[in-house]
């Protein structure tokens, strides 16, 4: 029988902590992050608006960050919790709400993983998108189903390389990605272990990066991943045929699969 769990923990939790402390890291990259998201707010709204959230609704918004769904929410419900592992990230989240009139928003600075959940009430509606850097993803699961009363939606990578295009995932991790599940492959079969039978839909999704050059590009991933010098020329080669100049910087474009996973609490 497969151990999910600890595949998800042997194989997974590493890539997300190859950036190191994961607070530190977007404490560092807030600002980026905020102007990034800040740009594709019709996006956010337009997720938003799949929820089907109620005026009476409190959600839990985990791994919210600066906002992205956090605000959006507020605007249709009764109160929304977003927590957050990075305080860099909540301040751009608390700037944003009280820039939009938004009196019904709680941040709260903690890990999901380790957070008391009876510090809070229990939701009617919880949402994660790809924030699940947890190290044992079965229990905050679990954590998740006992806290919310009615709807659950965990949007994740479907992609082997997580947020990597795969082919430059196969570059940075070597060809035994392939043989690796993705995190939406092992929270989907988790859930079933658990008895719960999820809806499952993949989406086709690109994200893109600014650099100031190619070179800009190459050096950042190389850099950021540790890659030797016998990597660089294919990482040039995959910045090359997937940039374009838009008259300002170089737009590096990723192909990546996003998983939307829903259940009914029962």
């Amino acid at each position: 029988m497969t151990n999910w769990n600890k595949i998800w923990k042997d194989k997974k939790y590493p890539m997300w902590i190859n950036k190191g402390d994961i607070a530190n890291y977007w404490d560092k990259n807030a600002a980026k992050r905020f102007y990034r998201l800040s740009k594709n707010r019709s996006s956010s709204e337009k997720q938003v608006e799949e929820l089907n959230l109620k005026r009476t609704d409190v959600v839990l918004d985990i791994g919210c960050g600066t906002g992205r769904f956090t605000i959006p929410i507020a605007k249709r419900v009764k109160t929304v919790y977003g927590i957050d592992v990075s305080k860099e990230m909540l301040k751009f989240a608390k700037r944003e709400s009280e820039k939009e009139g938004l009196k019904n928003i709680s941040l709260i600075n903690a890990n999901f993983e380790t957070f008391d959940i009876n510090k809070i009430e229990k939701v009617d509606v919880s949402i994660s998108y790809n924030s699940l850097g947890v190290y044992d993803i079965k229990k905050v699961l679990t954590k998740i189903n006992n806290l919310t009363k009615r709807d659950v939606f965990i949007f994740t990578f479907a992609e082997k390389g997580e947020w990597l295009d795969k082919r430059l995932a196969e570059i940075v991790y070597g060809e035994h990605i392939r043989d690796i599940p993705s995190s939406a492959e092992i929270i989907y079969n988790l859930l079933k272990e658990m008895g719960i039978e999820p809806d499952f839909e993949v989406r086709h999704n690109v994200w893109k990066s600014e650099y100031n050059s190619m070179e800009d590009a190459v050096k950042k991933i190389t850099e950021f991943y540790k890659l030797g010098d016998g990597l660089k020329k294919k990482v040039e080669n995959f910045v090359k045929e997937n940039s374009v100049y838009n008259g300002e910087k170089y737009v590096l474009s990723q192909q990546r699969d996003i998983a939307k996973i829903h259940w009914r609490v029962k």
